[in-house]
């Protein structure tokens, strides 16, 4: 039956990073740098939360989006931490399990067969899979000579009429680089009257060490066309927690 799967399917192979996993779990006591795993737990008032939640029987169905109070929550905290003050909770925001789903559900609303993404390399090789599943096209830039960040110049050399978005995956896995916000200010100039979407990747966002994070969704013209993908994983070591969310404007979110 192999030869009746999806085509798109065949062509995806096992990440780089979960196979080196696999192999550093064959030598004890070997230090892993493949997946992106806090090295702190998740902390105790999370899990008293969460141990609470189950004995009170939060364990139903929700609305497709998620817990209302969560998503209020959600708008909440981006609004104080990164100035995004103007996420409706109840058609702006849907929780996913995890970034990666966040991530799947975006490309499969908004990309068709044919369409081209622009992507930074080296990024996170976990966009190419749910781009090629849409039958859309990977453009990677090389971002070696402009110390792995991509360029609001960069972009402009690579879009054709088939660009349908551009992947900004700040802060950086693997590279853990930064934008600033002259240099978001610079891609945000380039794209605003594009008819071209952003799936701003900002999972790390509170991984910056020193330098305060920015979101692309911030900048004048930019709501309207930008999927900013975030969620629990990283800043509060809730990887397998799998809680993930997604901020778009609202007729882009409409459909969930």
């Amino acid at each position: 039956m192999e030869e009746r799967l999806n085509k798109q399917v065949k062509k995806i192979q096992i990440s780089g990073i979960r196979r080196f996993f696999n192999k550093v779990k064959e030598y004890p006591g070997a230090v892993s740098l493949t997946l992106g795993q806090p090295d702190f737990p998740t902390p105790e008032h999370v899990k008293a939360a969460g141990k609470s939640a189950i004995d009170h029987n939060y364990t139903t169905y929700t609305e497709n989006a998620g817990l209302l109070t969560l998503r209020q929550a959600i708008a909440q905290f981006v609004g104080e931490k990164y100035d995004l003050h103007y996420y409706d909770p109840e058609s702006e925001i849907i929780t996913t399990v995890g970034a990666s789903e966040a991530i799947d559900i975006a490309c499969r609303t908004i990309l068709e067969p044919g369409d081209e993404v622009i992507l930074p390399g080296p990024s996170y090789p976990g966009y190419e899979a749910p781009i090629t599943l849409c039958g859309a096209v990977p453009v990677y830039v090389d971002t070696r000579d402009s110390a792995f960040k991509i360029t609001g110049e960069a972009i402009s050399h690579h879009l054709t009429d088939k660009t349908k978005c551009v992947i900004l995956p700040y802060p950086s896995n693997p590279t853990g680089s930064v934008l600033t916000k002259a240099e978001l200010a610079d891609i945000a100039g380039v794209l605003k009257d594009k008819d071209v979407f952003v799936l701003s990747d900002e999972i790390y966002s509170e991984l910056t060490y020193g330098a305060p994070h920015v979101s692309i969704a911030a900048f004048p013209g930019m709501k309207e066309k930008t999927l900013v993908i975030n969620g629990l994983s990283k800043s509060h070591s809730m990887t397998g927690w799998r809680m993930g969310y997604i901020l778009s404007d609202a007729p882009i979110s409409k459909p969930y």
